[in-house]
């Protein structure tokens, strides 16, 4: 009985640990084992400093392509990660376009982002949107530019008030802003995880950290991330969009 009973055990442990060694490699977003800090990602990029260079994908075929260069400015230290890249995307009652940007993301000794740079531009490139966002001094500026001309541009606080006036440069209906306010405790939250986990990329396994930014329980971009640093394999769902490093089978 007794011995009956250590086999069933042993049995049982094996077949517990086999579904969670599953579930770990299948879907790690489903279990905190092998949660790692979202820092540690930053750590992997600046450790090595590789370069990524990936293909846009939708429905298999290419639509554009995306760069991302972290670096350390020798001088001062400071951190940065470069992201560039374009993508042509049809919005709903238009035509296909074709997107540009450049950003740059700062960082912190402790890898926190303390400023953004976005350059964004469509159709003729002669014409962009420039978004600067400083999360230390707690402001932003948005401005629309052609060429070197400054064609309009507004500075926000990055509180309430600043959103308010963001949603009225945008022309939202006083009423509808209301609403907006109303239903902002029913906006779903926004959560970044890290998990370990692998992937088989050219027919080679390979140890990587999956990066998520979820909605709720809505995956809005999620990332494989090599040891590295190097972006290996990315989704954003809500698009239809796949990133792959060019020239690998689909």
């Amino acid at each position: 009985m007794v011995h009956r009973l250590i086999v069933i055990g042993i049995v049982g442990f094996w077949l517990a640990m086999t579904a969670l060694l599953v579930v770990r490699e299948l879907y790690p977003e489903m279990t905190q084992l092998n949660a790692v800090p979202v820092t540690y990602v930053a750590q992997l990029f600046f450790q090595h400093e590789q370069s990524s260079e990936l293909q846009i994908y939708s429905a298999a075929q290419p639509v554009g392509s995306l760069h991302i260069r972290p670096r350390t400015d020798a001088v001062t230290g400071m951190r940065a990660v470069d992201v560039n890249g374009n993508v042509s995307l049809t919005l709903p009652g238009a035509r296909q376009q074709k997107f540009w940007w450049n950003a740059v993301f700062e960082l912190s000794r402790s890898l926190s982002v303390d400023r953004i740079q976005l350059s964004l531009s469509s159709g003729e490139r002669s014409s962009n949107m420039v978004i600067q966002v400083d999360l230390i001094g707690r402001k932003a500026s948005f401005g629309a530019r052609m060429g070197k001309e400054i064609l309009s541009e507004t500075e926000i606080t990055l509180d309430q008030h600043g959103l308010d006036i963001l949603l009225a440069k945008a022309g939202v209906e006083p009423v509808l802003l209301q609403q907006i306010k109303a239903s902002r405790s029913e906006m779903p939250e926004f959560s970044l995880r890290a998990n370990a986990s692998s992937m088989v990329l050219a027919g080679q396994k390979l140890s990587t950290v999956l990066l998520t930014l979820k909605a709720g329980d809505q995956i809005l971009f999620d990332a494989h991330v090599s040891q590295l640093g190097q972006v290996l394999r990315a989704q954003a769902p809500l698009f239809g969009l796949r990133l792959m490093p060019p020239n690998l089978p689909q």
